[in-house]
């Protein structure tokens, strides 16, 4: 069984006064896109998924960087999946 390393940024934006998410991208590095992003959005978080490359079922799910606003319960969620 081979494991596949996936990098997505997970923005957020204010509606309705609360941060909320925003559409996923896929990220090509964990470098770099995050800061970049960061300065359009309230915040932005870099998310590592690895995952087994012919069942999709996902070892490991974790929060590299944070930039800018993330709501307090966004990795608690996150963690639960």
């Amino acid at each position: 069984m081979a494991s596949v390393d996936t990098f997505f940024l997970q923005p957020f934006r204010t509606h309705r006064k609360r941060l909320v998410p925003a559409q996923r991208v896929l990220a090509k590095t964990k470098h770099n896109e995050g800061e970049r992003l960061g300065r359009t959005e309230e915040g932005v978080a870099v998310i590592h998924v690895t995952a087994d490359d012919e069942t999709g079922e996902v070892s490991a799910l974790d929060v590299l960087a944070r930039h800018g606003a993330i709501p307090e319960e966004f990795e608690e969620q996150i963690r639960a999946l």
